[in-house]
């Protein structure tokens, strides 16, 4: 099934690194243009965690309720879609 070309997309992201203690946490409409953005950022490397959703209130929301979590919180959700912090980037096309 092939994604609706008009359809809106923002992605709530996370990106970070295993081993650095500061993730970076936001919502983008273009996942694809953030991640090339981030060249050369020491410790954000690699998109460990992304959500999908149509509405950008929505996307605003559900960022802000993760923002507003503790650093364990932040952890727990990567490790549940990506127990081996894998760079992400490589599933998008």
């Amino acid at each position: 099934m092939q994604p609706d070309q008009h359809a809106n997309h923002f992605y709530v992201y996370i990106m970070g690194d295993q081993s650095e203690p500061q993730l970076s946490i936001g919502v983008s409409e273009d996942l694809l243009q953030q991640l090339a953005g981030r060249d050369g950022q020491a410790g954000q490397t690699k998109l460990v965690y992304y959500e999908h959703y149509e509405l950008e209130e929505v996307a605003r929301v559900r960022e802000s309720r993760i923002k507003s979590a503790g650093p364990e919180d932040h952890l727990r959700l990567v490790e549940s879609m990506n127990p081996n912090w894998l760079d992400l980037a490589d599933t998008l096309s």
